[in-house]
């Protein structure tokens, strides 16, 4: 056993001793049967996602979307699934369905606020997505994975907030007051820190390896066994939604930008500079589909 999967393991049980985890939803758990058979067709899958709406409407937009440039507008679930096969299939229910979890409205305290918390996921998304595409580096990876990964990066927090409110509430309150890095506050109370948390709902979830990996060292890429440009890609990601005023927490500092992610990432600071317009508007033209 390696180190990582050694370390991975610690993780995993501490996290699953201290705090019970959302249970997969429904929807994920057959459409994760469905396409596990070798005998499954497109309209097997589409049987499954027709029955939940927000899964439905997630994958009739996508499908829609400049990015598949389809000459005419798709309106059946079965032939959808059919275009963006089954991987990008289930990874925009995976989406859908953490906002059916997760964003629920809930009520703001001193320094979370969940309607902030999901604008900071969402631009993070937005910028890895633009980040990605600008970049050579991730030619083989659709756009719709970065987004999924830059939005899922700090799940961990709100599940921290759900499961043990008070004592995620301190290491708040602390990061605030001493102005230490948030993560080294959680390690300090918890044993493990957000990212910790939202790569093991990665696992329980049946997440794809590298977005499991990369929401799990956002925080330090150069730690990375693995995917170290994808989790370079979301610490820079991560970083441009704070410094445009999309920070997940409130009144806390902001996490260190590590300059080297640049060159994992395959874009020099200028051209991140330029994409920001874009990113901006894009961020803009996003619903909020947890409102």
């Amino acid at each position: 056993m390696t180190d990582a999967t050694a370390n991975s393991t610690s993780i995993l049980r501490l996290v699953n001793k201290t705090m019970e985890l959302p249970t997969i939803p429904e929807v994920l758990v057959k459409l994760n049967e469905v396409i596990a058979s070798e005998d499954s067709s497109a309209e097997d899958v589409a049987r499954v996602i027709s029955v939940d709406p927000a899964v439905s409407t997630n994958i009739l937009r996508i499908v829609n979307s400049a990015y598949y440039g389809l000459q005419v507008r798709v309106s059946s679930i079965g032939l959808a699934v059919s275009i963006m096969g089954f991987s990008m299939t289930k990874k925009v229910a995976l989406k859908a369905a953490v906002f059916s979890v997760f964003g629920r409205n809930k009520p703001e305290i001193e320094h979370f606020s969940p309607v902030g918390f999901w604008k900071h996921s969402i631009f993070t998304g937005v910028a890895a997505r633009a980040l990605g595409m600008e970049s050579s580096r991730f030619g083989s990876t659709h756009a719709e994975d970065l987004y999924i990964c830059g939005l899922l990066h700090d799940i961990g927090k709100i599940i921290m907030m759900e499961k043990a409110s008070e004592k995620y509430q301190e290491c708040l309150a602390e990061a605030a007051r001493s102005g230490r890095p948030e993560v080294d506050v959680e390690h300090d109370v918890f044993g493990f820190n957000h990212a910790d948390v939202g790569s093991v709902l990665g696992v329980k979830w049946f997440l794809p390896e590298d977005l499991t990996i990369a929401i799990r060292y956002h925080h330090a890429p150069w730690k990375d066994p693995f995917h170290r440009s994808l989790s370079s890609l979301i610490h820079l990601a991560d970083h441009l939604a704070w410094a445009n005023a999309h920070g997940s927490t409130r009144g806390l500092a902001q996490p260190e930008l590590h300059h080297e992610v640049y060159d994992q990432v395959g874009l020099d600071p200028q051209q991140v500079e330029d994409l920001l317009p874009q990113i901006r508007e894009d961020f803009e033209s996003t619903g909020q589909p947890w409102e």
